[in-house]
């Protein structure tokens, strides 16, 4: 198993201002490459979107295999969001 993290700023889509988070991803065996990844998650910050779209969105490229936990600082909120494939739809 391994866990990475990183920093990530997004534009939120429904006030104008900037969400500030982290990003965790673990994955049941080897990860990916992780320049070519950080890529993927910096196009994803590139435009508006919501935590869930965000979380889902890095789900969905990394084929549903990892856990992805997302937390955000957001207006007076600290936001959690979670991507968990073993848990059921």
């Amino acid at each position: 198993m391994i866990t990475v993290r990183r920093p990530v700023i997004k534009r939120c889509p429904f006030k104008p201002e900037t969400d500030a988070g982290e990003l965790v991803i673990t994955f049941p065996d080897d990860a990916p490459e992780l320049h070519n990844l950080a890529e993927k998650v910096d196009a994803l910050c590139a435009e508006p979107v919501t935590h869930e779209d965000f979380t889902r969105s890095v789900a969905d490229m990394l084929g549903g295999e990892a856990l992805i936990v997302t937390t955000w600082n957001t207006g007076p909120w600290s936001v959690e969001v979670r991507e968990d494939p073993r848990s059921p739809a």
